[in-house]
């Protein structure tokens, strides 16, 4: 037995209670929910085996061999988002995907050293909400949807009294069998009713009260939710207040003619004033125009049934994965837009764009004739891209547009800087954007430019170069790296977790990938992993999915590396695109050798 006393007291950053994750083959990590990334966080590109304590591998190993005997438990050490060991609970169990000879498998787990403490205020929690719940004189409801059930009760003395329980489908049958209610009483509980069995975000309806309780008198505002677990509905809350005859004025999205019925969200509508009444306050949001990536191929590949399926999962998943942050509306098609209320950080943001992209992908990665099902998002961020909701959305439209021309399955954070203004999208072709496509003609002008203004300024002439390149070669980061470290010494582009030093430069395997030229072009990073692991991380934590580089010798060691890098993303170089891209690059670092 170890002893792990240790690790009960290191409370120093991010705890995970409780998270799950999904593993594929060679135990990499296909899919997690946010408590799963937020404990990784950076190590989410090694595998279950790196990150394990070496003494607790082989009892993980010997729950996956016995997982065929159904669910299995354990305890393990992992490395968490500041690479110490965490004690965690496991929980695994098949989940019926097969890739290849690998079975996938589903793993649930929580820091079981902090259970006790956290058990203790989750109780003193529940009676305080019960004391509250004491209080108040309005009715609680819930809807499970794996039974079927409706159940309506009160709270007196801090414990609950129950009035109804009874499934909904019987309840309707009842009433609408009835001839003691008005047509126009039964419509008011069909819009409930629709309510409840779609799992709306947010709902409202008034209903006379005597539909639902014998007895009683007047009639109940409504007012409920939905909640989600393991990314599907699991109940529908809300409260029942007994109003008499008062009515009570709502925002249009509230109501029940602010929903989609395709999809449950909110309509075109309701989430563009849902918009405008979030951007009209003082707080910033980030507002994101979203769309599944080739669609009209889905429907014409699948029908338009299973289109309406996907549709309705991937608004799911949105939902789901925002929760409580913010609301998702869909514009028409397959074209959807979400308004972050409460995501007061790019980070925070980043996570939640990439699990929803995560989840839905997983949904679907069985699909045949390699058909993904992926979306490209476009986000703009109130206030700093804009004063009023039309410019934050043509900015966010803008991101989207971006991301398609970059290969479809990501999401671009608008920033005028790389991206360009508005105002500039018919004057100036330098926008990545609205004019993303640049003739060859007119890229070979633009290389004649650089190299002329680089053998003329020599190194003076390599910022304005770089930026001038990213903008017509379409390259999202530009790092020129110098002297016997390879330090990082000049870079454009909006890099996450820079490479600090090229250290693998001194690795004479590494230099070996190089041809006579100086010249190495990688079209996929994964191919690092085994011969260069240390190389591999660094490039996958900077999200580095393709880069052609070239080096420049002194004698015959290497004096400066000029590093043309492809974000989340491999987009395939053309012949001429990486003809030209060398020719320059190698002056590049030519020019370079004298910033060490």
């Amino acid at each position: 037995m170890e002893n792990i006393t240790e690790y009960k007291y290191d409370t120093s950053g991010y705890v995970a209670y409780y998270g799950k994750a999904t593993f594929k083959n060679g135990f990499e990590f296909a899919d997690g929910d946010e408590t799963f990334y937020h404990f990784i966080g950076k190590n989410s590109c090694y595998t279950m085996l790196e990150l394990l304590h070496p003494d607790d591998v082989e009892g993980f190993m010997d729950i996956v061999n016995h997982l065929d005997e159904g669910l299995q438990c354990g305890v393990v050490r992992m490395k968490d988002a500041d690479n110490r060991y965490t004690a965690l609970y496991i929980e695994c169990r098949l989940n019926g995907v097969v890739m290849g000879d690998f079975k996938s498998f589903d793993m649930e787990f929580c820091n079981f050293m902090a259970i006790k403490s956290r058990y203790a205020k989750y109780m003193s929690l529940v009676k305080k909400y019960r004391e509250f719940m004491s209080l108040s004189t309005k009715l609680f409801f819930e809807y499970t949807f794996a039974t079927g059930e409706m159940n309506i009760y009160r709270y007196a003395n801090v414990k609950s009294e129950k009035l109804l329980k009874m499934p909904l489908d019987a309840i309707r049958d009842n009433i609408n069998a009835s001839d003691a209610f008005t047509k126009k009483q039964k419509g008011e509980f069909e819009t409930f009713y629709e309510a409840l069995k779609k799992g709306l975000d947010r709902f409202s309806a008034e209903v006379d009260a005597e539909l639902i309780i014998d007895g009683a008198r007047g009639r109940y505002a409504i007012k409920g939710s939905t909640l989600y677990e393991d990314k599907s509905r699991t109940m529908a809350i809300g409260l029942m207040d007994n109003i008499g005859e008062k009515k009570e004025e709502i925002s249009y999205y509230l109501t029940d003619s602010a929903r989609d019925p395709g999809t449950g969200v909110l309509n075109k509508r309701a989430i563009n004033e849902y918009a405008v009444e979030k951007i009209q306050g003082d707080k910033p949001l980030y507002l994101a125009i979203m769309d599944v990536d080739d669609f009209k191929r889905v429907n014409d590949s699948y029908g338009h049934m299973f289109g309406d399926e996907v549709l309705l999962k991937v608004s799911e998943i949105m939902r789901s994965v925002l929760d409580s942050r913010g609301m998702v509306g869909r514009f028409g098609g397959d074209e959807f837009m979400c308004v972050f209320d409460g995501v007061t950080s790019e980070e925070e943001l980043r996570r939640i764009l990439k699990i929803i992209s995560k989840h839905i992908q997983w949904a679907y990665q069985d699909m045949k004739d390699s058909l993904a099902i992926t979306m490209s998002v476009g986000v703009a961020k109130y206030p700093d891209d804009g004063a009023n909701y039309e410019d934050i959305f043509k900015r966010a439209d803008k991101a989207l547009y971006i991301a398609k021309a970059k290969g479809k399955n990501r999401f671009i954070i608008y920033d005028e800087k790389k991206h360009g203004s508005l105002e500039n999208d018919d004057k100036n072709d330098r926008s990545v954007g609205i004019k993303s496509i640049v003739s060859d003609h007119r890229k070979s002008e633009v290389m004649s430019r650089v190299v002329l203004s680089l053998h003329k300024d020599g190194k003076e002439a390599l910022g304005n170069a770089m930026e001038m390149l990213r903008s017509y070669f379409d390259i999202d980061g530009i790092a020129v790296f110098t002297g016997e470290n390879m330090k990082r010494m000049l870079s454009s582009g909006r890099y996450v977790n820079p490479i600090d030093e090229l250290s693998c430069i001194g690795n004479q395997a590494y230099l070996d990938l190089f041809d006579e030229n100086g010249v190495y072009i990688e079209s996929n990073i994964i191919r690092l992993s085994n011969a260069f692991p240390d190389a591999y991380r660094l490039y996958e934590q900077q999200e580095t999915k393709e880069f052609v580089q070239c080096m420049a010798f002194e004698g015959d060691k290497p004096k400066a590396v000029v590093s043309f890098e492809f974000f989340n993303r491999a987009p395939k170089l053309g012949a001429t695109d990486s003809g030209l891209m060398i020719i320059v690059g190698r002056l590049m670092a030519e020019v370079s050798c004298g910033l060490a």
